[in-house]
């Protein structure tokens, strides 16, 4: 199954967005809660995009060692 790579770019986006959700300080506690609870989710997909990414980087950098 070929899963579709995600948008680095795009998460950060939606990260910056829940914070200034959060930091307008018009969310009841269950909504912040749940935008806590995205951004989390985005950052983990964003640390896990960077291991992606560098991996490539290396196996370029190899390659054009070799």
């Amino acid at each position: 199954m070929n899963k579709k790579k995600v948008n680095y770019d795009a998460c950060m986006e939606d990260i910056q967005a829940i914070l200034i959700r959060i930091q307008d300080g018009n969310l009841g506690l269950e909504a912040m809660r749940d935008e806590v609870a995205k951004a989390m989710e985005l950052i983990s997909t964003c640390r896990n995009r960077l291991r992606e990414i560098k991996g490539e980087m290396d196996q370029l950098v190899s390659e054009e060692e070799a």
